[in-house]
């Protein structure tokens, strides 16, 4: 296996962000609304307010959503794993497949539900995870990979 595979945060796993904007939007295109409920009307410098909270509300979820899938960027190669933090400042971190002695999946209810969550690789002679992989699509089938690279090195190298 010679293919470097990528992984990116998921998109569903973003989801409490993503609800940001259609709640952003309709603050911001009906900022009287939770006033007409009482039949009261609201003053206009309140909806002026509401209205521009509704636009920063939604542009925060935004623009939190690109930082999350742009700024963490997970590579499985054939000789290595690759975690990259960040976009101007940046944490990679290389991990060797043929160091890793464990690889652990971990999932909320709500990851199982929407089918992502965090991978985790010990390395030899640690107890704490060297690399992990946060958020990610389909865990199990991330494992599976690296579990498939490691593999395919013991198999060339005669090790196991």
């Amino acid at each position: 296996m010679t293919s470097m595979t990528t992984f990116r945060v998921s998109h569903r796993a973003l989801l409490g962000h993503w609800l940001l904007v259609p709640l952003g939007a309709a603050l911001h295109f009906a900022p009287h609304a939770p006033f007409t409920l009482d039949g009261a009307n609201a003053p206009e410098a309140l909806t002026n307010i509401l209205s521009w909270a509704g636009m920063g509300l939604a542009a925060w979820g935004l623009l939190n959503v690109a930082y999350q899938r742009l700024a963490h960027e997970y590579v499985i190669g054939p000789e290595r794993v690759i975690e990259r933090h960040g976009i101007i400042a940046r944490r990679v971190t290389p991990l060797f497949i043929h160091h890793i002695r464990s690889t652990e999946v971990n999932q909320t209810i709500l990851g199982r539900l929407l089918g992502y969550g965090t991978v985790e690789m010990s390395a030899a002679g640690t107890g704490t995870s060297e690399a992990r992989f946060d958020r990610v699509s389909n865990p199990l089938k991330v494992m599976a990979s690296i579990n498939s690279h490691y593999q395919s090195l013991a198999a060339g190298t005669g090790q196991e």
